[in-house]
C-alpha cells in the first residue's frame, strides 16, 4: 500500500503534502497492525518480485485505512470520556477492540480465531 493509496482512501488530495510525514508513520504502523492481526496471510509472499513493493489485498488496504482513521480519531479525542454541547452528548470509548473494530472486520477473512501455542517439553519426558 502506498501513501497515495492511503490518501485517496482518506479523501486527501495527493497534492496536499501537509500531512505526509504523519500519514507515512500511520501507514507503517497500520501495515504492522494488519500484519499482526492477519495471521493467515503471509506478507512475505505479497512482495512484488520486480518492484519490491508490498501488494496487499483490497480488504487489507481498506482495513489499514480504517485503522488510520481510528488512530487519528483516538488521538484527537484522547482523554475525553464524555461531552455535552447544546443538549447533545457523546461518549468515546478507550477500548481498542471497539476503536479498531471496523479495520478488523475488513481483516477478518485473514484472521484465525484459533491460536496455536508451542508446547514446552517437561523435564524427564
Amino acid at each position: 500500500m502506498t501513501l497515495a493509496e492511503l490518501k485517496a482512501l482518506l479523501g486527501i488530495p495527493v497534492e496536499d503534502t501537509s500531512q505526509d510525514m504523519k500519514l507515512s508513520m500511520l501507514l507503517e504502523s497500520g501495515i504492522l497492525a494488519a500484519q499482526s492481526y492477519c495471521d493467515k496471510l503471509d506478507f512475505l509472499t505479497l512482495v512484488d518480485a520486480e518492484t519490491g513493493l508490498l501488494v496487499l489485498p483490497a480488504a487489507v488496504k481498506l482495513g489499514i485505512s480504517d485503522w488510520v482513521k481510528a488512530n487519528q480519531t483516538m488521538s484527537a479525542r484522547q482523554g475525553v470520556t464524555a461531552e455535552s454541547i447544546g443538549g447533545l452528548s457523546q461518549s468515546f470509548s478507550g477500548d481498542e477492540t471497539v476503536i479498531y473494530a471496523t479495520a478488523q472486520k475488513h481483516w477478518a477473512p485473514y484472521h484465525s480465531d484459533v491460536l496455536f501455542m508451542p508446547v514446552r517439553r517437561r523435564h524427564g519426558r
